[in-house]
């Protein structure tokens, strides 16, 4: 069953880690004079061989999402967030406890769209499509875990990108460990950075 305190705090933690990019017109590689190939871009040619002009291109969501680094302050993350959550709230989140209900997801589903521009960004490094040694990072973070006595595994890519893997708790640590500094700690020893980036809403 999900409550509504649990999705609320799901979507506030959650940055998704794509981009969009593209271009306008053709490009084609044209020789010089001097036979050398280089990358030309054209503008669309009406029949009457005039350039048309090309359409300005509405810029969309995912690229104006604010892009955290691996070196964002405490500071500068939670204000990120909180922009994310006042967002969230102003285009009808729904707040508080309780089963979700139809109306609710609807509701929520809503809110993520009108704010998609609000939600912030990994950093690249912090993307398996984007950094190619993202799994490396993952099983340096895991490897600092166990040698602070953490009981977790690596667990497998479950898309199309093997380099997607994660990792789990195996078993929840003890009473006085520290466990958000030393997953903080393990984060930026596997990813040279992102210490503050824990998960969750600010």
């Amino acid at each position: 069953m999900r409550t509504l305190g649990r999705l609320a705090a799901l979507t506030l933690a959650g940055c998704l880690l794509t981009a969009c990019g593209g271009g306008t017109g053709t490009e084609q590689a044209a020789a010089r004079d001097d036979g050398v190939a280089t990358l030309v871009t054209q503008s669309p040619v009406k029949d009457d061989g005039a350039a048309e002009p090309t359409p300005s291109k509405k810029p969309d969501a995912e690229s104006k999402r604010p892009q955290l680094r691996l070196d964002s302050t405490e500071e500068e993350i939670a204000e990120l967030r909180r922009a994310y959550a006042a967002c969230l709230g102003e285009h009808g989140m729904p707040q508080g406890d309780g089963e979700v209900t139809a109306a609710m997801t609807k509701a929520i589903d809503k809110a993520r769209k009108a704010c998609e521009d609000k939600m912030p960004l990994l950093p690249p490094e912090m993307d398996p499509d984007q950094n190619p040694h993202y799994a490396d990072a993952v099983r340096k973070q895991v490897k600092c875990m166990k040698e602070h006595g953490f009981d977790v595994s690596i667990t497998p890519a479950t898309g199309s990108n093997p380099n997607a893997i994660g990792w789990t708790y195996n078993s929840v640590p003890g009473p006085g460990v520290d466990i958000g500094k030393i997953q903080d700690d393990c984060r930026a020893a596997g990813f040279g950075g992102g210490a503050a980036l824990r998960p969750g809403p600010a």
